[in-house]
């Protein structure tokens, strides 16, 4: 592909370096990303195959673009476990082989831009605040429940890191004494019993004690790995033995919550990883539950608990605004930098959407793309309640979710639609399609919207 002419618009990359998979992303200041790619992290002890995958991943961003590294303005890269921003270098990544890595002077030599390492619960926090649930929030702290479980503390739209860059592990405060060993060497933490290697660990005791799972069945009697959205299955399919174990992990959560709350007193807890990104409105009114039976009360009522917004964009979203920061850019000042496409006209089986004719449903995102919505969201009566959709609708710094319901709404329950935007904290209009045309139309917010023209 012939390399586009350089743009005016800085142009900013991010990497998130996971323990299974490593994903990049090519974005501008207002949060809208031109491209993805998504590789598996290497199961290796040579940090080179890593920093090989890392490169890669940023190479191909940016040929899926036609740009060059010479259009880019910074590269954030996001890395688990303790990090040294001002020396660029990984100190301790637990999970991973790139412990005592120079990152940062090395990616610098290699695309000739400026490099910010950081955190990624922290970069994921700070994604939350510019762009998710905690937009807007003076104070927000973000737990991410995954593999293990992270967090970051974030207060005036920058994170405290702490006085030894290890601020927010929160995954490793011990809430049983004398519990499981973690993987960190201490016994007991928020990790040790909540994460998704505790949780798998607590279903193998219990099938191994003669307790039955439907995860048996799902995976192929394999129990080694038990991913989150094997997990998800399990309980939408009510199986007991996975609905107790996660009702357990939800009561821990719960109350790190309320730990967190009377430690910090953050405007918003952000609930976010893999397992909350799957299991996160089923696990939520336990987590609720305890969080709002707190007997110490506030002096007002202000802010409380969410799930996270961006799903698996909060991290290589706030690499983003981390690397736009260290070229002086504010990202918090795009955020309705957006130019929405206009709907010209819309009738049963027709819209006209920027001079483009649709005959089917179609989905208008955030940063004002156009996109069908396909047989997966329009194939059945209730296509608004697929969880598909509605992630798609919160995502990017999403303020106002518009729902076209139809020409002929009759008596659909969206119930389930408001409880999934309102934990996210994401407004939400939900209207007969006219209706929800000209409330597009009027809107200031920054927006998705989804029109019905189907029935």
């Amino acid at each position: 592909m012939a390399a586009k002419p350089r743009s005016v618009e800085p142009n900013f990359v991010a990497v998130d370096v996971g323990g299974t998979k490593i994903l990049g992303a090519l974005a501008d200041r207002r949060g809208v990303v031109h491209a993805r790619e998504r590789l598996p992290t290497p199961r290796t002890d040579n940090p080179a195959e890593i920093v090989e995958v890392i490169e890669g991943v940023i190479a191909a961003v940016l040929k899926e673009e036609g740009l060059s590294h010479r259009d880019v303005a910074a590269i954030g890269v996001a890395v688990p476990g303790v990090v040294d921003p001002k020396k660029g270098i990984v100190v301790r990544t637990p999970n991973s082989c790139l412990s005592g890595v120079q990152l940062v002077s090395h990616l610098e030599s290699r695309f000739g831009c400026r490099v910010i390492l950081g955190n990624d619960c922290n970069l994921g926090t700070l994604g939350e605040v510019w762009l998710g649930a905690a937009r807007g929030a003076k104070s927000a702290m973000g737990i991410f429940v995954g593999t293990g479980i992270g967090a970051g503390f974030s207060q005036k739209k920058k994170i405290w890191r702490g006085a030894r860059e290890v601020a927010g592990e929160i995954g490793h405060i011990v809430m049983e004494i004398g519990g499981p060993l973690c993987g960190c060497g201490n016994r007991g933490c928020f990790e040790a019993l909540a994460g998704r290697a505790a949780i798998e660990r607590d279903i193998r005791e219990a099938v191994a004690k003669g307790e039955s799972t439907l995860l048996t069945e799902i995976l192929d009697g394999d129990l080694s790995v038990i991913r989150s959205k094997a997990l998800k299955e399990a309980l939408e399919r009510s199986d007991p033995l996975v609905e107790r174990i996660m009702r357990r992990a939800a009561e821990i959560i719960g109350y790190a919550c309320l730990t967190v709350r009377h430690l910090l007193d953050p405007e918003w807890i952000v609930l976010g990883g893999g397992v909350m990104e799957a299991c996160g409105d089923t696990l939520w009114p336990t987590i609720q539950a305890i969080v709002n039976s707190d007997q110490l009360p506030g002096a007002c009522e202000r802010g409380g608990l969410c799930l996270s917004a961006l799903g698996d964009d909060a991290v290589v979203l706030g690499a983003v605004a981390a690397a736009a920061r260290k070229v002086g850019i504010n990202v918090f000042k795009s955020l309705r930098d957006i130019k929405y496409p206009p709907v010209e006209d819309c009738r049963p089986g027709t819209i006209i959407v920027n001079g483009q004719q649709y005959e089917e449903d179609v989905v208008v995102l955030s940063h004002g793309r156009v996109k069908k919505a396909g047989s997966k969201l329009a194939n059945d009566s209730e296509a608004w309640l697929s969880e598909e959709l509605l992630a798609m609708l919160t995502r990017g710094g999403v303020e106002t979710a518009i729902l076209g319901l139809g020409f002929e709404v009759r008596n659909a329950d969206i119930s389930k639609a408001y409880e999934f935007f309102a934990r996210r904290r994401v407004s939400l209009l939900a209207l007969p399609t006219p209706q929800a045309v000209l409330a597009y139309e009027r809107s200031n917010a920054r927006r998705s919207a989804y029109f019905c023209i189907s029935r």
